[in-house]
């Protein structure tokens, strides 16, 4: 996970626990990256159903291998072999991803909206 794949608001685990991310975070982690500074402590989160069920997605349907979850702006497809990737008009787009920060920058890029874990 590089500083530049982070913005303002982006769940990543620190020591193993969920954070947001804030203006300060990516200030610090791209100082320790110029310096060439591992943070180990930072991960990014791997992507679960149980988390797209409280960022607002709903299961739409399953084939075989591959699920479709949507919720009011994004249809999102998951495959078991590749992960992750946007849906539009039943054709796949853009490259598999599987982190949590990476759904929600690309979310944001198309909508203009936060996407925000509830509880």
């Amino acid at each position: 996970m590089k500083t530049n794949e982070l913005r303002i608001g982006n769940q990543i685990l620190v020591n193993g626990r969920m954070h947001e991310v804030s203006a300060s975070d990516i200030f610090t982690l791209a100082q320790n990256e110029s310096l060439g500074v591992e943070i180990a402590s930072c991960t990014p989160v791997k992507i679960t159903e149980d988390m797209l069920f409280r960022l607002g997605f709903k299961f739409e349907y399953e084939k075989v291998q591959d699920r479709v979850y949507v919720n009011e702006d994004i249809n999102l497809y998951w495959n078991k072999q590749a992960g992750y990737s946007l849906l539009y008009l039943d054709k796949q787009i853009g490259k598999p991803f599987h982190y949590l920060h990476q759904l929600q920058n690309l979310c944001f890029d198309l909508t203009a909206k936060p996407l925000l874990l509830k509880d």
